[in-house]
């Protein structure tokens, strides 16, 4: 993948997956040194059908820039043509596509530019020497309001090509061919294909507010609306259907920063609203887990005084079982509540109007997540310029300890206002996320990272300290443990992996399909497959499996921090319910199940990925389990 951008240059992406399941890796953001100025819009055709691709680069000016390519298919060499190309020029903003849209048997091409229009030069050569003859700068009369961006491609399989025109609001315009693959004669069906508009101020919430174990979409806007788009497809592939654009009739003024906790503790989330005005609307939910109900609790909120541009998030920082509250604002500082009351009944004492002095310059948006896997909170904050920063928790769960890390996450750019949200979308346990934006954009990011490899080391009872622990594979590394025993090596890449004390004594190896956490443990040089009491998690949780990849019988383990009604279930890929493994009240402390790789009715299921879903007073989470026969 080829991507242009305002700079001027081209960004390459090689597809490290297959055909049916890409993974896309950055190689170099600045592509055979190509620069055209500003505004780079790249797109490849075999123009002199010598069966390899050349590079044709539109641009801010409204010309073309043509790169040849003298070497092969599969080693390009590109040789610069022409900074201007045949001397077409559309004004401002060129962006080419080619299609044979004649059937004739050579390219033609089509120019969006900066007004909306679309430019159409017939090529009256051939396939080898083209020769383009300028038949008009208003092709169908499309007007699609500024940026125009055309692409063709038989969409309804009918042998011959459609039409879809991009625009600067996000929009895409589909024009449908009714004519022939010799005369086409387009029809407009729809202006916003597969576009979801979110207005402006794009401030996204993911929540399961159905219970069916998948994260539905709350989408906050400059109007003070909020949009609901229920996820009605099965794990782990989400497919959002839009139920309102103005959710039970809740209305923020201008501006609403959706979010959603249980902050009474009976098991549903509620919803908090940040207002433009300063203040949060507090809606407790009275309804289910499963059909949320909302009543406005008027005032709960008014000992605020943050500013205006509020925007709440919560999370437990101090590990004592209850939420705590972060409020950003628009001079870019969080101020920070402490919950001194319980998981049911919070009391909210102002301990930092300028949390660990963060000052991200203006509209500040926090989110946290264990960005590292170490067990504690890190925090994202979104901020006017549209980038992301990054605060790494240097500490633990109970006392954090917040080191900043970049002003650039990523590198990631939505243009003004970036609205970060973390949720682990696609189940494979890893955070994912979801970046709001002034335009109205909602952006995502999926996380291709193995977290990480952790675990423990002891002579049966006794943790050991500062024993080496090897990894090898495509990655080679060491590492030492701490006073507990830990250790872990964080944010590899996929790939095929051991880890060792002594390789002629015991290697685990894998090669994991996705994302992944795993957790090896050892007996002094062995494994061991045992949790300690003696590390006793803070937070409830659910450990990754043990083997994994497995065949036939597999360990689930998991942690209460407090008696609680719990499910264990497994599912397929689909989302089908496989098993119930265990239901019902279970007091606090370690558990351990096996699963067999049967299902319900005791029969052996395939080969595949599977995924088990705890679901607790505190809380669910779910784990990627693959069986291998």
């Amino acid at each position: 993948m080829f991507v242009g951008n305002k700079d001027g240059k081209v960004s390459f992406f090689r597809n490290e997956g297959d055909i049916n399941s890409p993974i896309w890796v950055q190689i170099t953001d600045f592509y055979n040194s190509i620069d055209v100025g500003l505004e780079s819009a790249p797109v490849f055709a075999d123009i002199d059908a010598d069966s390899d691709l050349d590079l044709f680069v539109g641009k801010e000016d409204g010309t073309l820039s043509f790169y040849r390519n003298d070497g092969t298919k599969e080693t390009p060499s590109w040789y610069l043509v022409s900074e201007n190309y045949d001397s077409i020029d559309v004004g401002a903003k060129s962006i080419p596509t080619f299609v044979d849209i004649d059937a004739d048997g050579d390219f033609d091409l089509f120019l969006g530019e900066e007004y909306g229009n679309v430019n159409f030069y017939r090529n009256t050569g051939n396939d080898t020497l083209p020769q383009w003859d300028p038949i008009t700068a208003y092709y169908n009369s499309i007007d699609v309001g500024r940026r125009s961006s055309p692409v063709f491609a038989d969409i309804d399989d009918d042998s011959d090509f459609d039409l879809f025109i991009g625009q600067d609001e996000g929009q895409v315009f589909f024009y449908k061919n009714d004519g022939t693959i010799y005369l086409p004669d387009w029809r407009l069906l729809n202006e916003s294909y597969l576009f979801v508009d979110l207005g402006s101020y794009s401030r996204p919430a993911l929540v399961d507010i159905d219970s069916d174990d998948d994260a539905d979409l709350f989408v906050g806007e400059y109007d003070g609306n909020i949009g609901f788009y229920q996820n009605q497809a099965t794990v782990p592939i989400p497919s959002w259907s839009m139920i309102t654009e103005n959710y039970f009739a809740i209305h923020a003024d201008n501006y609403s920063a959706p979010t959603f906790a249980d902050i009474d503790g009976d098991g549903d989330p509620d919803l908090f609203i940040g207002r433009k005005d300063g203040t949060i609307d507090f809606y407790e939910n009275i309804g289910t887990a499963e059909s949320a109900f909302w009543n406005l609790i008027p005032g709960e909120y008014d000992f605020l005084d943050v500013g205006t541009y509020v925007s709440p998030t919560f999370v437990d920082i101090d590990g004592d079982f209850d939420l705590d509250m972060f409020v950003g604002q628009i001079y870019g500082k969080i101020y920070f509540y402490r919950n001194d009351g319980t998981y049911q009944l919070p009391s909210w004492p102002l301990v930092s109007d300028n949390f660990e002095s963060i000052d991200v310059g203006w509209y500040s948006v926090p989110t946290f997540g264990d960005m590292d896997s170490d067990g504690d909170y890190d925090l994202l904050v979104g901020n006017e310029e549209g980038r992301i920063s990054f605060y790494q928790n240097e500490g633990t769960a109970q006392a954090f300890s917040f080191l900043f890390n970049t002003d650039s996450f990523d590198s990631i750019d939505v243009g003004k206002r970036s609205s970060p949200v973390l949720c682990d979308f696609d189940l494979d346990n890893d955070l994912d996320l979801f970046v709001g934006e002034s335009k109205g954009g909602l952006h995502y990011y999926k996380n291709l990272t193995l977290n990480s490899i952790r675990g423990k080391v002891t002579d049966q009872t006794t943790p050991l300290e500062n024993a080496v622990v090897y990894l090898s594979g495509d990655k080679e590394d060491s590492t030492f443990t701490d006073s507990s025993g830990n250790y872990a090596f964080v944010g590899l890449p996929l790939g095929n992996y051991c880890v060792f004390r002594d390789p002629a004594t015991f290697q685990y190896c894998f090669s994991p399909l996705d994302s992944d956490t795993f957790e090896i443990n050892f007996v002094g040089f062995t494994h061991v497959d045992e949790f300690s009491e003696q590390n006793i998690p803070q937070h409830f949780r659910l450990f990754p499996n043990y083997p994994n990849p497995f065949n036939p019988v597999t360990n689930i383990t998991y942690f209460l921090p407090a008696d609680a009604e719990i499910k264990l279930i497994i599912y397929n890929l689909k989302g089908e319910k496989v098993k119930e493994l265990t239901h019902g009240f279970q007091t606090r402390g370690w558990r351990k199940v096996i699963w067999d790789g049967k299902n319900s009715q005791g029969k052996k299921v395939s080969s595949g990925i599977y995924f088990c879903k705890l679901q607790a007073n505190q809380g669910c989470e779910i784990i990627r389990m693959v069986l291998l026969k």
